[in-house]
């Protein structure tokens, strides 16, 4: 499995953060073909968050996949190029190339793969077809791979939060320090960052304010230090909500701002406009406001720019 950016996967603003996170297996030198030489000319273009050029050469390395009649490059270039399309918010092409990749593996008798289950259940995530997509997670956690284990677990917890679901967001966690605890000499920070996050969320649901914020904090740090800035937004949102338990509305809303701002720069409007609207809709302090309504005014240029 030639999964590279594995956070790429959830990549993205999910998962689903895929924030650029370093690269995976290197292929043979001896085995100077196309298909390896598309994917390294896509790996780098990620790693520099040239995401429409990882597109394109992730294209051609499907397409040189089937060439070869390869059904394990074909799963691992449909997966890189779904995971893509999902960053750039290109939501259905993004289960157009899920959808060919599995029927091209079907005719070559690989029935299924946990990978592509994962990004499935991102997409139906994305669309807000929670049910649907708490279903591929669960498809995606019976991998033999941990790093597809470890982001089922952390997607399947994003999904039970939102279903309203705590006793899921709690089966997840525990998921995922039964995997971080075993078998590993060097936890990935990712996956630190991940275990982190799901900690401050179940203790943000269950009114534990304080052991919320702890986690949230540390979660926050490593996704900097990992350059997981998409995710980095979401921990930031979610300190946010913590402030907003304690009735702190004035940290609140400066949370919010940071998180919207963010994301207003990362270029995605339809989180950095919730945040926003949530931070002005607070009213906590005229330095808050201010930033939250200067930052909505730019969102609105932006957004009729790409409209145009």
């Amino acid at each position: 499995m030639r999964s590279l950016y594995k956070n790429c996967s959830v990549l993205i603003s999910l998962l689903l953060g895929v924030a650029a996170c370093g690269g995976g297996q290197q292929p043979d030198p001896v085995r100077d073909d196309p298909f390896n030489r598309t994917m390294d000319v896509a790996d780098e273009a990620v790693f520099y968050d040239r995401l429409q050029q990882a597109e394109i050469s992730y294209k051609k390395s499907f397409d040189y996949a089937i060439t070869s009649d390869d059904a394990l490059n074909i799963d691992d270039a449909g997966y890189n190029l779904a995971i893509i399309q999902l960053a750039l918010n290109d939501v259905q092409s993004a289960s157009k190339t899920v959808d060919q990749t599995n029927k091209e593996l079907q005719i070559r008798g690989q029935q299924n793969s946990p990978q592509l289950d994962l990004v499935q259940a991102a997409i139906l995530y994305r669309m807000n077809r929670y049910s649907e997509a708490a279903q591929a997670a669960q498809s995606a956690e019976k991998s033999t791979h941990e790093d597809i284990q470890e982001r089922a677990y952390f997607l399947s917890a994003l999904i039970a939060n939102d279903q309203g679901n705590i006793e899921g967001i709690r089966q997840s966690s525990q998921k995922l320090d039964q995997l971080l605890s075993q078998g590993k000499d060097k936890v990935d920070d990712s996956w630190k960052a991940d275990q982190q996050e799901l900690h401050a969320l179940l203790a943000y649901k269950q009114g534990q304010y304080v052991q919320a914020m702890t986690d949230a904090t540390a979660a926050q740090d490593l996704r900097r230090q990992q350059v997981e800035y998409r995710a980095m937004v979401r921990t930031l949102a979610l300190q946010g909500q913590i402030s907003e338990g304690t009735k702190n509305y004035v940290a609140a809303a400066q949370y919010y701002v940071r998180a919207g701002k963010s994301a207003l720069l990362l270029k995605d409007y339809t989180e950095a406009k919730k945040y926003l609207d949530r931070a002005a809709s607070l009213h906590a302090d005229s330095t808050t406001y201010q930033l939250a309504s200067d930052a909505l005014l730019d969102l609105n240029k932006q957004t009729k720019k790409t409209s145009e």
